[in-house]
């Protein structure tokens, strides 16, 4: 089998895998943890029920809202651009909703970091499409795939076993660390523009 056959992968393939699985693992993980944790916040924060389905829904909402926008935004002038800002923002928007002071606060908080997620998360799959190809983009995609499916069904657990030690604030700082560690590994180790589009983007259309 020639090399072509076998396909390519960029530079520390294991490394840049790594960041894009852990940016991917932040949202993954930021869309189900919130749920078990929701009678705790109620109590402490003196909830309605109305502001309790805000939180439930303030991620989703900033990701779904934002997510086709801003992957045209990477795809045009710059994915790891776009995946490096989303993760930054998704670090202060996770410590303001683990302290968040009110049940408004916190939906803001939640709200920031879905478009956060809008940023970051749809980079990922684009640049191991950009950066792999053959069967190794293959096996990428499928590694990707595989464990983001793995985490996003650890959250509730994962939830669970946190609140059974420490407040309702903690689900929402377990995605820190390996925001933190993506962030290191995408700066280092991921190419800066990796064949980016010309097309235009409607930014009218994305805001609206």
């Amino acid at each position: 089998m020639s090399n072509e056959d076998k396909g390519s992968a960029p530079a520390k393939p294991a490394l840049v895998l790594t960041s894009l699985i852990l940016v991917a693992a932040v949202a993954n993980l930021n869309l189900a943890v919130a749920n078990v944790a929701l009678p705790d916040i109620g109590k402490d924060l003196d909830a309605s029920q109305t502001g309790l389905n805000l939180v439930a829904v303030g991620f989703s909402l900033g990701l779904a809202s934002s997510v086709l926008y801003l992957g045209a935004l990477g795809d045009r002038y710059g994915r790891k651009m776009l995946l490096i800002i989303g993760t930054t923002v998704s670090i202060p928007a996770a410590l303001l909703a683990g302290f968040a002071p009110s049940v408004g606060v916190l939906f803001v908080a939640r709200v920031i970091g879905g478009l956060a997620a809008g940023m970051a998360f749809p980079t990922t799959l684009a640049l191991i499409t950009a950066l792999w190809s053959g069967p190794k983009k293959t096996r990428a995609i499928a590694l990707w795939s595989g464990i983001g499916g793995g985490i996003s069904a650890l959250g509730p657990l994962v939830s669970g076993a946190l609140l059974e030690h420490f407040d309702w604030g903690s689900v929402f700082l377990v995605t820190l660390p390996l925001a933190v560690i993506a962030l290191v590994l995408a700066l280092k180790f991921i190419p800066s523009h990796v064949n980016e589009t010309t097309d235009p983007v409607d930014n009218l259309g994305g805001i609206f």
